[in-house]
């Protein structure tokens, strides 16, 4: 008996340790996307507030 719950223990371990790199994984990926996100919009930004300066 002992032995079945360390089998289903380390298979339950295995299992959460792999859901928690997945959702690592998949956070980072859309932290990145979010950044560049932002820092487009910035550059964006910039670009229009440069226009508008050399216009006036």
């Amino acid at each position: 008996m002992l032995l079945t719950a360390m089998i289903f223990l380390f298979f339950v371990t295995n299992l959460m340790i792999a859901a928690s790199t997945a959702y690592d994984a998949h956070y980072r990926a859309y932290d990145a996307l979010r950044i560049a996100a932002i820092d487009q919009t910035k550059l964006v930004l910039e670009s229009i507030q440069v226009e508008s300066a050399e216009t006036n």
